[in-house]
């Protein structure tokens, strides 16, 4: 019978892998939207009512473009340079679907997921190791 603890870490590895490549595919598309450098004017709808008074992972803003209304979150640098604008410059995309912040992009985001997916992977690897070095039938010798 197979080691319950060989499955976690294959089922746990994989999982982790397949979320860091979702989160490495979003980041390629933010380095897309980046170089292609399409500047844009989005209306402001709503954002914290106090900059001082976010949290850790910063706030959320909610924007207009194109029709589409967009939530985004941001630190206290954004929230600073939009407080009490009614528009603000982002980058979008060819399609003018998706918009980021103008100094969003950092490839360090990238490497880090691909990181991850190594990770992930060395840990899916070693459950399977241990999946199949687990014997299945006990004999006593006598």
């Amino acid at each position: 019978m197979p080691s319950v603890k060989s499955k976690f870490l294959i089922i746990g590895g994989l999982f982790m892998v397949t979320i860091s490549l979702l989160l490495i595919w979003k980041e390629v598309e933010k380095k897309q939207i980046t170089d292609g450098n399409r500047i844009v004017t989005a209306t402001v709808i709503k954002t914290p009512a106090d900059c001082n008074d976010l949290g850790s992972r910063g706030g959320y803003y909610t924007l207009k473009f194109n029709d589409i209304i967009f939530v985004k979150r941001g630190d206290k640098n954004i929230c600073e340079s939009i407080v009490g604008k009614k528009e603000v410059k982002v980058l979008t995309n060819e399609k003018m679907d998706e918009i980021v912040w103008i100094d969003e992009y950092e490839e360090i985001d990238i490497w880090s997921g691909f990181l991850l997916v190594f990770i992930g992977s060395v840990i899916s690897f070693k459950g399977y190791r241990s999946l199949k070095h687990v014997p299945t039938n006990y004999k006593k010798q006598c």
